[in-house]
């Protein structure tokens, strides 16, 4: 619809996120965006997984849906399948605490490049979130975030893409982890854990197309460093990742390992 349209009309919203926080904060964004330009909201439903978004999405068929990506029992990108099956043309907004690849790519599967209605970061500050908002409620205009925009470009070039588990990984190294602690992490054995990380590094050192490999004016020879460096030339990673990972990081080591 025209914001002439949604003006007159009003708007149906449905915000999936199974965090509450999280969704209040969201409303509150659709509610301030939709003042401003003066357009009312005839109703506003909220789903706390993808399986409730999917029904409720089927149910009142809305206008516009904020969609978190990692929700229990379906996530975000699965639930936008099933509710585009039967909703085509409908408008989502996915919000992301991380930009992962496999997210990415799976949402690449399921919808054209350019239908992507948008995918923004839960890190951006509110006018960021709130700007996103509206390119794709009032301008009509997908909305993706540079970092995201990023890995979609190398994922059409086809560079290796990097799996869930891989980035947890380079979070885990990125943070601090000992190989000992990613082992007591994830339930494997040390010699697990040691194996993946050098498979991490091996298949982000192979290939010519390397960010490694390209003339940085950097030498870093440390593994872990290098794996580091490459999850923020991938855009993987974010200073802001590293200061609010850092906080939990340290809570974490000293509950489960006794030290800080």
């Amino acid at each position: 619809m025209t914001i002439t349209e949604l003006q007159k009309n009003g708007i149906k919203l449905l915000i999936a996120e199974d965090l509450l926080t999280l969704r209040q904060h969201g409303c509150e964004l659709l509610r301030q965006v939709l003042e401003k330009h003066n357009i009312p909201i005839d109703q506003l439903e909220e789903a706390s997984d993808g399986t409730e978004a999917v029904r409720k999405a089927k149910s009142i068929r809305p206008d516009f849906v904020l969609m978190d990506v990692a929700m229990p029992t379906l996530n975000g990108i699965k639930a936008a399948a099933e509710i585009w099956k039967e909703l085509p043309t409908l408008k989502i907004l996915f919000w992301s605490q991380y930009h992962h690849e496999a997210y990415i790519r799976e949402l690449g599967k399921i919808v054209p490049d350019e239908a992507i209605h948008g995918y923004i970061l839960k890190s951006e500050n509110d006018g960021t979130l709130a700007q996103a908002i509206e390119s794709v409620i009032v301008e009509d205009l997908p909305y993706v975030t540079s970092t995201v925009e990023e890995v979609r470009h190398r994922l059409r070039d086809k560079s290796s893409a990097i799996s869930d588990l891989e980035f947890e990984t380079l979070m885990d190294i990125a943070i601090g982890l000992t190989d000992k602690a990613i082992a007591q992490k994830e339930h494997i054995s040390y010699r697990g854990a040691q194996n993946r990380l050098s498979n991490l590094l091996n298949k982000l050192l192979k290939g010519e197309d390397s960010y490694l490999k390209e003339s940085t004016g950097l030498e870093i020879y440390n593994p872990r460093t290098r794996l580091i460096f490459e999850a923020f030339m991938r855009g993987l990673l974010t200073r802001e990742d590293l200061e609010s990972q850092n906080v939990e990081h340290k809570r974490w080591l000293f509950s489960e390992f006794g030290y800080e």
